[in-house]
């Protein structure tokens, strides 16, 4: 009996917050719709008009402090994932970062067995936009990424031809990627250079491409 009560218990968990993320996805398109018609403004005032006629109201209808925390941090996160005009708000500033954003597709300067390497290595880093090292553990289909923090994050590894490899979230603790993701979202990943076993990698997001370097350890 007590393992159906878990089961029913977890299944109404992962329905909540599917809808939870369905409410938020609904929120941020207007964020971003309001970010893309105020594009002429300072940020300043930017991120101001979306906290006063959005965030803040959307948040008022909980009333518990750390449901308003958690939710503000969905919203944030998620905003990361599906805004390019938010993701533009803070540019890198890291130098070690090699985190950029641009609106051409990055050229191909890499050969078949070059690629072919990539996965025949199974421990990278990378920086992240804030400095910090994320270690990645490649190995039997998954990739295993370990924050600077303590936190994990656990991603099928799947290889989609020999230049590209797509990644689908299982698992994670961590505040970022756990708001950032739900079981199953895919990530598509193409590499275009590589130098000494660092491979230049890019994912696009509708009409922009988000690129940055994976390193061997």
């Amino acid at each position: 009996m007590k393992k159906y009560l878990l089961v029913a218990l977890l299944l109404y968990i992962n329905l909540s917050r599917s809808q939870s993320i369905k409410s938020v996805d609904s929120l941020n398109m207007e964020i971003c719709k309001s970010l893309a018609q105020n594009k002429a403004l300072n940020n300043e005032i930017r991120i101001n008009t979306i906290n006063n006629s959005h965030i803040t109201p959307y948040l008022a209808k909980f009333k518990d402090s750390l449901v308003q925390r958690e939710v503000f941090e969905q919203i944030f996160f998620r905003l990361q994932k599906n805004c390019n005009e938010f993701v533009a708000l803070f540019p890198n500033k890291h130098p070690e970062s090699s985190w950029s954003m641009q609106n051409e597709k990055p050229l191909d300067k890499i050969s078949k067995e070059e690629c072919n390497h990539f996965d025949k290595i199974s421990k990278y880093y990378y920086i992240e936009n804030d400095g910090n090292k994320v270690e990645v553990t490649l190995s039997d289909d998954l990739w295993i990424e370990k924050f600077s923090d303590g936190t994990f994050s656990k991603l099928t590894f799947r290889k989609k031809g020999s230049c590209e490899f797509e990644l689908e979230f299982i698992e994670s603790n961590n505040i970022s990627r756990k708001n950032l993701s739900i079981k199953g979202d895919k990530y598509l990943y193409k590499l275009y250079d590589e130098e000494n076993e660092t491979y230049s990698v890019y994912t696009q997001n509708k009409e922009t491409y988000y690129t940055f370097k994976i390193l061997k350890q």
